[in-house]
């Protein structure tokens, strides 16, 4: 059956106004009045036209902030039929109405109880204005915050899951779960399937060694690729072709790079490690000039080379200082310098040191 739309009247309208105002108390419903006179609804009415019988036991609830669920109960004996309704305040007020014209909404046997249960909508919040009188039975539609009468969805409802005033039974509940999970374990298997294709290529693939590089296989297991590092016996003998050098296996590079300066360079004998010095020096005029090298060799330097400068007079170009036989030792040189003035001389220096 179709929900009954009742008319609130002018005078239940100023009740509900003064009552939201603070002018008056709460408004409080204690009868419907029932009637069998067809009439036209009007807010105009203070009374309900035709009415033939008023049922006191009457309860009621807000069941949100514009909704108030109303249920009335006739235990008589009387038999009637029922085409309009109206709802009555303690004061006497006509609250509001409904006509149902010629078609009765509710017929009434001897022997059975009429009841009566109907919800009003408010334009504005005006539910929590509204009391009932003392009935301790009541059928209020199910809320989020009310308990009571509640529709069990259908399949189709169930399904769509767009109804928020149906509730769900276990077994609806179920059936919504299991298309789910269906559909879930569904789009798994077909993830599973492109998962494992993915992997079937790919342990397809093989990885292998190149070059320095040794190891690899296909992709079903774990492979390992090595490259071998050389030893400094590797780097030193130089001959090895299948491992690559780091810096252990070059072995201590001994430097110092500053003005005065030397750098070791590894061999195969670490005890004669090939050792390079350089540096600078003034040459004093027509004299001897001892030198020092920044590190000692082990043994005397194999060579040792002297460039120099000289003044601008053109007696001097025979003159430019050098290296005086038998005085390169592993610690130093001299040099004999021939020109007029001081020279501003270069050297370099190659021998060995003993790294072992």
């Amino acid at each position: 059956m179709a929900a009954l739309a009742m008319m609130i009247t002018n005078a239940g309208l100023d009740a509900i106004v003064a009552a939201e105002s603070g002018g008056t108390d709460e408004i409080r419903i204690i009868e419907i009045g029932l009637t069998a006179t067809p009439f036209i609804a009007a807010p105009t009415l203070d009374a309900l036209p035709g009415e033939f019988k008023r049922i006191d036991a009457v309860s009621g609830q807000a069941v949100s902030e514009n909704v108030i669920h109303v249920t009335a109960y006739d235990p008589s004996a009387d038999v009637y039929d029922v085409t309009g309704i109206g709802i009555y305040t303690d004061a006497g007020v006509l609250l509001a109405v409904y006509s149902a014209a010629a078609d009765a909404v509710l017929s009434k046997a001897q022997l059975a109880t009429g009841l009566i249960m109907f919800d009003i909508a408010f334009a504005n919040n005006m539910a929590a204005l509204i009391e009932f009188g003392d009935a301790l039975f009541l059928n209020p539609p199910a809320s989020e915050a009310v308990k009571g009468v509640a529709e069990i969805a259908t399949n189709a409802e169930a399904d769509a899951g767009v109804d928020d005033t149906r509730i769900m039974s276990p077994k609806k509940t179920k059936r919504v779960l299991d298309a789910l999970a269906m559909t879930l374990n569904a789009a798994f298997l077909a993830f599973q399937g492109t998962v494992n294709a993915a992997i079937t290529a790919l342990q397809g693939r093989t990885i292998s060694g190149g070059g320095l590089v040794t190891g690899g296989g296909n992709l079903t297991a774990n492979r390992v690729l090595t490259v071998i590092a050389a030893s400094q016996a590797d780097a030193r003998t130089g001959t090895a072709g299948d491992r690559a050098l780091t810096p252990a296996s070059l072995g201590p590079m001994n430097k110092s790079l500053s003005e005065n300066g030397y750098c070791t360079i590894p061999t195969a004998d670490p005890a004669n490690t090939l050792l390079i010095q350089w540096g600078r020096f003034s040459a004093g005029p027509n004299s001897q000039t001892s030198v020092s090298f920044p590190t000692s060799f082990t043994g005397n330097a194999f060579s040792v080379v002297v460039d120099g400068t000289s003044d601008t007079s053109n007696d001097a170009q025979d003159n430019y200082p050098s290296v005086r036989p038998g005085t390169i030792s592993a610690t130093g040189f001299q040099v004999h310098n021939a020109n007029a003035t001081t020279d501003a001389c270069c050297f370099i220096a190659i021998g060995r040191i003993d790294l072992s």
